[in-house]
């Protein structure tokens, strides 16, 4: 099946949001990930990010970001295909 996130983020300022993507890329079925930086603070930022992938879990998802400081404030959407 194919599953689409759209999150909300929190995140320190490091790592940095290449850094982020990267990590989370290698999950495994992670085909796609599209990050936003929304909003600049002295300490943090907010993110808008979009992940794709074949039979992805959100709780391995939010897990990989937990493991970079960073926060879910939301799932702001959820699309799911089933693939043939």
């Amino acid at each position: 099946m194919k599953v689409e996130y759209y999150l909300d983020i929190l995140k320190p300022h490091q790592p940095g949001v290449d850094l982020v993507a990267r990590t989370l890329m290698k999950i495994d079925g992670v085909t796609k990930v599209s990050i936003k930086v929304d909003e600049l603070d002295q300490k943090t930022a907010s993110l808008h990010m979009n992940i794709e992938g074949i039979n992805l879990s959100l709780d391995k998802v939010i897990e990989v970001l937990e493991t970079m400081n960073c926060a879910l404030h939301s799932v702001d959407e959820v699309n799911l295909e089933e693939k043939d």
